[in-house]
């Protein structure tokens, strides 16, 4: 087995943490802000109940469209369509703004565990090649704008958003494009992620190596706890352990 020359990220619940949330009460806030941006907008607006119905069927019937098809799906696709529908329309950098700010709910809610942004830079100084793997119908660059206010874009020169590339982890084609990117092997590359069955044997069945960040996940065991983790801040270390298999 080759030394690891790159490591590859999931997003949420990996290099951030979101935690047990209300999505519903989070859902309900981002119909809020996004109802006063159209408010400021449009002199005719629909009442919020109707606006906030639109769009959660909107992204509830793209979400069923996806468990159907087992494809990624973009959510503002769904939701520039219940706009529509109520005749609100806007320019594209308005739906750009629109985005974060449907998104920006749950980014308050985040936050990131001690040492991520230290051991990131760490690794990046060891030169590994660095990318993140996320499944999201959230917009890439919603995520990317995220990542920038955290302070931790600059560390991922490459980033795979299911929402862009339309497949889903554990699909193994997901991997293969963040591979490609980052120009290594399968064998060279490590994934880091909190899900068992979509990051880590996806990834294995990807022909990479997996590291497992348990999150205090119940439910389910790592087949080897040498490469489990609790926090980012413990990586190098499991790094380390792996390296050590494949020299030996």
């Amino acid at each position: 087995m080759d030394p690891i020359r790159a490591v590859l990220f999931d997003f949420g619940d990996t290099l951030i943490r979101f935690g047990d949330v209300d999505r519903s009460a989070l859902f309900r806030r981002a119909a809020e802000r996004t109802y006063q941006m159209w408010a400021q907008r449009q002199e005719r607006m629909p009442g919020f109940e109707r606006y906030y119905l639109h769009q959660w069927f909107a992204i509830r019937w793209g979400y069923v469209k996806l468990k159907l098809m087992h494809r990624e799906a973009d959510a503002m696709h769904s939701i520039r369509r219940a706009c529509r529908k109520l005749w609100l329309n806007a320019p594209e950098d308005f739906f750009d703004e629109l985005a974060w700010n449907w998104y920006r709910p749950l980014a308050e809610v985040a936050d990131l565990e001690p040492g991520t942004r230290e051991t990131l830079a760490d690794l990046r100084r060891r030169g590994y090649r660095m990318a993140i793997v996320s499944n999201t119908f959230v917009p890439g660059f919603v995520i990317d704008r995220h990542l920038g206010e955290l302070g931790l874009l600059e560390f991922f020169p490459q980033r795979v958003y299911s929402c862009d590339v339309g497949y889903r982890k554990p699909d193994r084609r997901i991997f293969h494009e963040a591979l490609g990117r980052v120009g290594v092997r399968p064998d060279e590359a490590v994934f880091v992620g909190d899900l068992l069955d979509a990051d880590v044997e996806g990834a294995r069945r990807a022909g990479m190596r997996a590291v497992w960040k348990r999150n205090g996940t119940a439910g389910g065991e790592h087949p080897d706890s040498k490469t489990a983790i609790d926090s980012i801040a413990e990586l190098p270390a499991a790094l380390h352990r792996l390296t050590r298999v494949a020299v030996g």
